[in-house]
């Protein structure tokens, strides 16, 4: 069983980086003593874990009756509050402000796509959202920037304590009736989106004959978010623990015992996806486990999806082509990685 770990206690798998030369190792499911959990790599084992009644989030005792009632109330709080009518509402919104920013982007000279672009947006959409006031959002945005480090790394005690440490002075400062619109969410929106676009964007400036794809064709651009997502997607790994024995492949996985699900491998896994590590806006089905799955889903799965449309739609249809200036630097850690910076020159169609 390939382990390609530097650190044996800490499951953050090389293979699995977005942008490492080797590919996911996927293998069926296996107990690793270091990590002291069964490990999930196969998409279909994945695939029923998440399907599964019997898979919690991880933690110290196992999953009570009011857990599970306190975690229904929460996600049913957030459907209610994330309807398909408010969404409409929030896109009316922040669509035109996005498209404003892309006419703003220069052609044919350097800009970094994130600090430029993709940040600003996404910190509009969180002070919308969460109802905040905008011009709280900049300093915000620091408190819930350390909040972002520790899930990027979650193995470093100090950047556990850093985030506990400004938790309460962030979530004083929402006051919105849903918990997914509150500091969480304001979180998920100034930083995690920004992770997961310049992922998305990443790859699609590493595959340029795509971008001239969706270019050309913007009725691709919905399932080009879902093929992105499924290729470059963010989180490497989710935490559970199981609630009842559960038999996933041919492994016999106890009440308590922990499990670890490779997301990003999965995702690769070439049982379920043909040439799983080409990106291809044209792929359909796409069923990835990014946002998670079933009764596991993320919560804000819907909105994350309208923002990832909104802010890649004026990009393909201004832009013929984009192209890198200079090396990225990745930032993050076991949890997730993603590029610091996107530096590009952007491109419109030449008319003769």
């Amino acid at each position: 069983m390939q382990k390609l770990r530097e650190e044996s206690s800490i499951p953050a798998w090389s293979s699995d980086e977005f942008d490492s030369p080797v590919s996911p190792h996927i293998e069926p499911a296996y107990f690793d003593k270091d990590l002291d959990a069964w490990v999930l790599s196969r998409y279909e084992d994945v695939l029923a874990a998440f399907r599964s009644s019997g898979l919690g989030n991880n933690g110290k005792s196992l999953r009570t009756t009011e857990d599970d009632e306190a975690m229904e109330k929460m996600r049913a709080e957030a459907r209610e509050a994330l309807s398909p009518a408010q969404l409409r509402a929030w896109s009316e919104v922040i669509t035109p402000i996005i498209q404003a920013r892309a006419q703003t982007l220069p052609e044919g000279s350097p800009v970094d796509l994130l600090d430029s672009y993709v940040r600003p947006n996404c910190l509009d959409l969180a002070a919308l959202v969460t109802g905040i006031d905008p011009q709280e959002a900049a300093r915000l945005r620091t408190l819930a920037g350390t909040v972002s480090a520790a899930a990027a790394e979650p193995y470093d005690p100090a950047l556990r304590a850093e985030a506990k440490s400004v938790t309460p002075a962030l979530q004083a400062c929402f006051h919105a009736r849903a918990e997914a619109l509150r500091d969480s969410g304001f979180v998920a929106l100034s930083h995690t989106l920004p992770c997961m676009l310049a992922n998305a964007f990443y790859a699609l400036l590493q595959n340029p004959q795509q971008w001239a794809l969706v270019h050309l064709e913007s009725g691709l651009i919905e399932q080009a978010i879902e093929e992105l997502m499924r290729h470059a997607g963010l989180g490497r790994f989710l935490r559970r623990q199981a609630t009842e024995d559960l038999v996933i492949g041919d492994a016999f996985i106890r009440q308590g015992d922990r499990l670890i699900l490779r997301i990003i491998a999965a995702n690769h896994d070439p049982v379920r996806f043909a040439q799983p590590h080409e990106l291809d806006v044209c792929r359909r089905g796409a069923a990835h486990f990014t946002l998670g799955a079933g009764s596991h889903a993320c919560v804000g799965a819907s909105l994350l999806r309208m923002a990832s449309v909104a802010m890649l739609r004026p990009l393909v249809e201004l832009f013929s082509s984009a192209s890198l200036t200079e090396p990225v630097t990745w930032q993050g850690g076991s949890g997730f990685r993603s590029p610091k910076n996107l530096p590009v020159v952007l491109r419109r169609d030449v008319v003769s």
